[in-house]
């Protein structure tokens, strides 16, 4: 059994290159200009760094945690290749200690979904109260019109409503709704909260996603 671990460090390890690329998440380069200048930003699921690695040459502090020691190790690469400064960590973001009332940016781009409904809770707590006060908060996330969710209904062990337990890979994925991401942030600004049906082409064989962005001001 791989868990998420084994799960993304093998496929990490499997691209020569990078498995996302080093082109930041557009709503994030959209909204750069409401994020504190001397603030800290924190990507969590941070990958190979391509959204780390776009603030720290913007020149904020920025920060990553990744599970995988591989993609962790590429970040670091690329940061020296051109000539950037970025404090990683290899954990996953259930064990992670997030610094209260630090940030002013962190960042979930693609990586809430491969949790445990109180997994998710849990990181999204933290993250909460990571932020200073009037930090912002970005996720980008699966939602249930995704086509994954209908091929995990019918491959995958159901958990919830919204949840499925892969045995091969000994792993979790979720998928959400608006309305349950938006639940977790009573009292915050919302700055975007949108959902997109898109061919993504980053990566492998083009496919298609529906994900939702959520983009909020505490």
């Amino acid at each position: 059994m791989q868990g998420n671990k084994g799960l993304w460090e093998q496929r990490y390890a499997k691209e020569d290159d990078t498995l996302w690329g080093l082109k930041p998440v557009g709503t994030l380069v959209d909204y750069e200009s409401l994020v504190d200048s001397n603030g800290r930003v924190l990507d969590l699921g941070m990958g190979e760094g391509r959204n780390g690695l776009y603030f720290a040459a913007k020149g904020f502090e920025a920060e990553g945690i990744d599970i995988s020691e591989t993609a962790v190790d590429r970040s670091l690469v690329y940061a020296e290749e051109y000539g950037l400064a970025i404090k990683t960590e290899v954990n996953d973001l259930i064990s992670c200690e997030i610094e209260e009332n630090a940030y002013s940016l962190i960042i979930l781009a693609n990586v809430l979904n491969f949790f445990r409904d109180d997994e998710i809770e849990h990181i999204l707590d933290k993250a909460k109260k990571g932020l200073i006060e009037g930090g912002l908060l970005y996720i980008q996330a699966f939602d249930r019109n995704d086509p994954g969710f209908e091929v995990n209904r019918q491959k995958s062990q159901q958990v919830t409503e919204s949840t499925f337990y892969r045995p091969r890979s000994d792993s979790y994925v979720h998928f959400f709704t608006k309305n349950e991401l938006e639940s977790h942030f009573e009292g915050y600004q919302t700055i975007r909260a949108s959902e997109t049906y898109l061919l993504d082409v980053s990566h492998g064989e083009p496919h298609y996603h529906s994900t939702i962005e959520m983009f909020v001001r505490k």
